[in-house]
């Protein structure tokens, strides 16, 4: 079996993946696991204490529309403020996918990768656990995503139509759990 080369993330550094090109956050499923990666550019020093202090809160939610959209929104202190990220497992390899469902392997594989990055810059790095119940109802979402047939214009439709909702609205109408 051939081994991957190590990928290195180091603060005040460049970023190694794929940088968003707007402010906001992706979530993504990478190698390494469940990864959100959040764009804040000319980031202020209270915004990234609030990033460090991290969340004490975060809701998930399905959405009801055609293509079913997995929705998480995370609670971080002002002035950082509700961080929401959209997953669309259809986009993702088969072989990550796959594995990041298996739970034969000792249960659900909860914990996520946060990336804070200031343009190119990575401000911030932070690595949490989520409740196993929330990431079950992910999992729930991801695999009727993968039942189903849809493409990218489908999803982005689905998407543009639901978020006429504000980032607190969405995390009122989500299922709530804590953060440690």
């Amino acid at each position: 079996m051939e081994e991957k080369p190590y990928t290195s993330f180091t603060i005040g550094e460049s970023f190694p993946g794929p940088v968003p090109h707007r402010e906001g956050a992706i979530m993504e499923l990478w190698e390494m696991g469940f990864v959100v990666v959040i764009q804040y550019p000319e980031l202020r020093k209270g915004e990234l204490e609030a990033f460090h202090k991290g969340f004490k809160k975060y809701s998930y939610l399905e959405s009801p529309t055609t293509v079913p959209i997995a929705i998480w929104i995370f609670d971080f202190p002002n002035p950082h403020g509700q961080i929401d990220a959209t997953f669309n497992a259809r986009v993702v390899k088969k072989d990550l996918i796959d594995d990041f469902l298996d739970i034969s392997k000792g249960g659900v594989k909860n914990t996520l990768q946060f990336f804070l990055l200031d343009g190119e810059i990575i401000k911030g790095m932070k690595l949490v656990g989520l409740n196993p119940e929330a990431m079950e109802l992910f999992h729930s979402t991801i695999r009727k995503q993968l039942a189903m047939d849809y493409d990218l214009a489908d999803f982005t439709s689905c998407l543009a139509g639901f978020f006429t909702r504000n980032t607190k609205e969405l995390f009122e109408t989500g299922r709530k759990f804590q953060h440690k």
